[in-house]
């Protein structure tokens, strides 16, 4: 029996459809962090030219994959509509899917049919429900994984995973001090720092001058003297035209550290604009006064 086929997730540049094939069992449906078990089949893809490649980012549809997916774990775009696909899939179900690509002006890009089977699914515990030990497990897990896509400039996949690292160590809130040692908290603190500033890097790759700001300000409010914040924030208020402010933390990185590298050059690169408000203003207190 084949079922009418379905509009799993739509928006204007993507749209995810499957049709049922074998239908499975309704009571079992993956969430966030559910493993699951996939086997794929017939898969093809096409563009207005004809047959294509997908791309080599994505795990799902190259090899070697060994059909084990943990719901909320790809990067590539792809992956990750496959994972609302099987979001929208029960344990058993076997469906023909189809993921279709445009532009803005609604011409196809890309085209992805499949036939998918999720064979198994095993059920995790809500995030809720995890422990603080799990739950920094998976916060460092993230991290790691954002910094290496970052590393190979796939710098919107690293902050995805950022900010996921940080939803876990937002879960561990508020901390426990009965079940959780200082030494403990420090590490916490030191990853929550340290997530405030690969986002920041992140931000600051695509101008993003306000949203890079606020971080490298967050990162500060745990680590006064975080060089990396300070020097982040710098640049972000260059990128703001706020060159006294970026002065002021520049010159505070280098009391900290007279000899760090980046923040020499970047007070060499400011100096010039320092100079010109300070000429500026001797200027207007001097027309005050004259």
């Amino acid at each position: 029996m084949m079922f009418k086929e379905t509009i799993v997730s739509f928006r204007p540049e993507r749209e995810i459809r499957k049709t049922i094939l074998v239908p499975g069992d309704y009571n079992l449906v993956p969430y966030e962090d559910a493993r699951c078990k996939i086997r794929l089949g017939d898969v093809k893809c096409s563009n207005r030219a004809g047959p294509c490649e997908i791309e080599p980012e994505s795990r799902i549809f190259n090899i070697p994959f060994d059909g084990n997916v943990i719901i909320g774990d790809m990067d590539s775009f792809i992956d990750r509509d496959v994972e609302i696909l099987l979001q929208r899939m029960c344990c058993g179900e076997i469906s023909r899917a189809n993921l279709t690509y445009k532009n803005s002006h609604g011409d196809l890009i890309k085209e992805i049919t499949f036939r998918i089977e999720l064979v198994d699914v095993t059920e995790e515990q809500l995030i809720s429900d995890w422990s603080w030990a799990r739950l920094f497990e998976s916060a460092a897990h993230h991290k790691e994984r954002g910094v290496q896509l970052v590393k190979d400039k796939r710098v919107v996949d690293g902050f995805r995973r950022f900010s996921k690292a940080m939803k876990m160590l937002i879960a561990i809130e508020p901390v426990d001090k009965s079940s959780i040692d200082d030494e403990r908290v420090k590490e916490f603190i030191n990853m929550r720092v340290k997530l405030y500033n690969n986002m920041a890097h992140c931000q600051l790759q695509f101008e993003e001058f306000g949203a890079a700001l606020d971080l490298c300000s967050r990162a500060l409010k745990y680590d006064s003297e975080n060089i990396k914040a300070l020097y982040r924030r710098s640049i972000a208020y260059v990128g703001l035209h706020m060159y006294e402010e970026a002065w002021t933390d520049i010159q505070r990185a280098l009391s900290i550290d007279p000899n760090d590298k980046a923040s020499l050059m970047k007070a060499n690169e400011l100096r010039p604009h320092f100079e010109k408000i300070n000429e500026n203003y001797n200027s207007v207190i001097k027309k005050m006064f004259r």
